[in-house]
């Protein structure tokens, strides 16, 4: 057997703790249906209007029109079954002792009414339901590997959801199989990381008719398939679903490289940071300038970070710009660190120089179950240091989570050092759940929950780690090829109904948005990209889906001539040679840099949210409309910021009369901070 399957996959920590019906439970606090509204729609507003709120619930398509072209990934043999609550409520109540009455509207209309029940027995009802449920999925689970042969582990854990691994070692066949494939794919060119960690591919296959046995036993990629396709066939269980490998959401490209300005930059005058490890020439003039009233931060970088200045053309704006200078030195509103936005992602930095010591870094959690994807030598634990995510030949680690949240802005204290934060004085959450080659959806999932105080992290010990300080905010920049997984959803909507706001990244393929996950799950803010001219980014995904444009960058351009590209300035380690922003010289280890992606554009309206939220005191719902409302330019038609050449994007829309133009849908309009800025004082909570 080989390295990569003689971890233990099944600690409870690694099941996805979530099933879609018991979700907006717990909390008591369902979510009204609304419909979607189209472009048209959209686009037709009358100025002034409250638009409706994002997060909506969006009707799902068919799973084989949902997956791309490309196959994705997942981790062989491993599957994951949501257990049916309803089926287990009404005897749970009835042995529980509640009314006939209740036992009876549980029996027929299941999870809807679950709110006429007493919130004091609604906890123990719906934790009791979930054991018998789960038992019961076991059984039926184990009866169908049974009949396929399979020899498999099966457990159940918090939330419903059953973890089935059909690659235990005491597997011989699967096992074997398994390592004969890797070697095979070794000697085909990839690397043996990429083999371990990358998983199989997925198409969303059926199980071929007249499949024996015996082949199934001896590949893994069938058995999967195949015990997939005959735990469906049951209709026993809410969902059943691969347990796919999610990619960091970020673009690796890299701009052309450039002529170093020849002038050394005065003293304390930033330097362009280098360009996600490339070395990047420094700017030949001063900052840019900025608003000198107010409170902005003293970080000597915050004059390249356009995507933070005013809406505009003026001297000191920016057409791409997201209005936070002007919120923070109109509406003198940094932040609470009672506001709490949790970043799930490679985790964070823990050594940068902008992030050590940090009184805004809150207790985060390492989700990551396998050591080896992980690559920490240990699974769950309370150390959300971000241990590296290198995956094939790629030598170095993006440190995207480090980014993220330092857009998001808990990890600056405004202390004279390196760049600002949207929001620079909230609580960042660190959640790593990406790691060596991706993520694992199962691994995700526990996240969400555990931000949203949903239930504990459980290490290889058995040892719980409780999440003492829920988010308010989830931040999802990352994204994978397929359908929203039905776990992922569950967890999402359980989030949704504590009162957090759920905001992930659109995805960067220049593609429907609908063909990714998180982005086409319900219950989220779905975020594009925009440049700093303001228009769409060329790589951003599109669609009705998207419910706002934020700065998410092009390395590509240099709108300003400052001598820098158009990324998102952030926190960052580049662990190769660079140039140092402050010092401009060379080195072999920098912590700033620029990105682009929507995954940079997430964060920003993930700061948002948490300035608004600690302005008003307003969560959950409330706050997005207050989002919506208060901090969102609306488009002025239909075609403004969304144009793009139909030659960069074919699947774009042609605009008529417009030959050579197209549009894509880009959500509500653009995020602009300065609109709220005059709204009502800090009450945080």
């Amino acid at each position: 057997m080989t390295a990569s399957f003689k971890r233990r996959l099944f600690s409870p920590a690694r099941i996805a703790l979530a099933v879609a019906p018991l979700l907006a439970l717990a909390a008591c606090d369902f979510i009204a249906r609304q419909t979607a509204p189209t472009a048209e729609e959209a686009a037709t507003v009358e100025e002034g209007a409250v638009p409706p709120v994002a997060g909506i619930v969006r009707p799902q398509s068919d799973i084989e029109a949902l997956l791309t072209p490309q196959a994705v990934r997942v981790v062989p043999g491993e599957i994951l079954v949501g257990a049916p609550l309803e089926d287990a409520l009404a005897q749970t109540a009835s042995v529980m002792g509640l009314a006939a009455a209740t036992v009876t509207r549980l029996r027929a209309d299941g999870e809807e009414a679950l709110g006429a029940i007493d919130p004091a027995q609604l906890g123990e009802l719906v934790q009791a339901a979930e054991e018998v449920a789960g038992e019961r999925a076991v059984e039926r689970a184990r009866a169908v590997l049974d009949r396929l042969g399979i020899e498999g582990e099966i457990q159940v854990g918090r939330g419903g959801v059953v973890a089935i691994d059909l690659t235990p070692q005491t597997a011989a066949p699967l096992s074997l199989n398994l390592l004969a494939q890797e070697t095979t794919m070794v000697d085909q060119g990839q690397t043996q990381e990429e083999a371990d960690l990358r998983g199989m591919e997925w198409e969303g296959g059926r199980c071929p008719r007249g499949t024996t046995n015996e082949q199934i036993e001896q590949s893994v990629e069938l058995a999967t398939v195949c015990a997939i396709a005959r735990l469906q066939a049951t209709r026993a269980f809410e969902y059943v679903e691969p347990n796919y490998i999610v990619e960091v959401g970020f673009d690796l490209l890299r701009p052309r490289q450039q002529t170093p300005a020849p002038a050394p930059a005065p003293a304390q005058t930033p330097a362009a940071p280098p360009s996600g490890g490339t070395a990047t020439p420094a700017p030949s003039g001063p900052a840019p300038e900025t608003q000198a009233t107010g409170a902005l931060p003293d970080d000597p970088l915050i004059g390249y970070q356009w995507h933070y200045r005013p809406r505009g053309t003026a001297a000191g704006q920016s057409p791409g710009g997201a209005g936070f200078e002007a919120f923070w030195t109109q509406a003198r509103q940094v932040g609470s660190r009672q506001v709490r936005v949790a970043v799930i992602d490679t985790g964070l930095d823990m050594a940068h120089p902008d992030i050590a010591g940090s009184p805004n870094v809150g207790r985060g959690v390492d989700m990551i179950t396998d050591p080896e994807r992980a690559g920490d030598t240990d699974g769950v634990d309370a150390n959300a240091n971000d241990d590296g995510d290198r995956c094939g030949r790629r030598v170095t680690d993006s440190f995207h989570g480090t980014h993220v949240a330092g857009t998001v802005g808990a990890v600056t204290a405004n202390d004279r050092r390196g760049v600002a934060g949207g929001a620079w004085n909230v609580t960042v959450l660190p959640i790593r759940a990406l790691g060596r080659c991706g993520g694992e959806v199962s691994d995700i999932v526990n996240g969400i929950r555990w931000a949203a105080g949903l239930g504990p992290a459980i290490t290889d010990t058995n040892t719980e780690i409780v999440n003492q300080t829920p988010a308010d905010i989830i931040n999802l920049s990352l994204a994978i090829g397929a359908p929203c997984p039905a776990s992922m959803q569950a967890a999402i909507d359980a989030a949704v109904a504590r009162g957090v706001v759920v905001v992930v990244a659109a995805g960067n393929n220049s593609n429907p948005t609908r063909l990714f996950a998180p982005a086409n799950c319900n219950n989220v803010v779905v975020v594009a990209a925009g440049d700093a001219r303001g228009g769409i980014a060329f790589y951003s995904n599109f669609g009705p889906e998207v419910d706002v444009m934020a700065p998410g960058g092009d390395m590509y351009t240099d709108s300003d001539n400052n001598g820098s590209p158009d990324g998102v300035l952030s926190t960052m380690r580049i662990a190769q040679e660079c140039v140092d922003v402050v010092t401009r010289e060379a080195r072999t280890e920098c912590f700033y840099g620029y990105q682009q992606g929507t995954s940079m554009a997430a964060p920003h309206v993930s700061a948002a949210f948490a300035l608004l939220a600690a302005q008003t005191g307003a969560r959950g719902r409330e706050l997005e409309t207050l989002f919506f409302s208060r901090a969102v330019w609306r488009y002025p038609s239909r075609y403004a910021l969304c144009e793009i050449d139909c030659a960069r994007n074919p699947s774009a829309t042609p605009i008529p009369g417009q030959p050579g133009r197209c549009m894509r849908d880009c959500g509500q309009g653009l995020l602009d901070l300065g609109l709220a800025a005059a709204s009502t004082s800090p009450t945080p909570r």
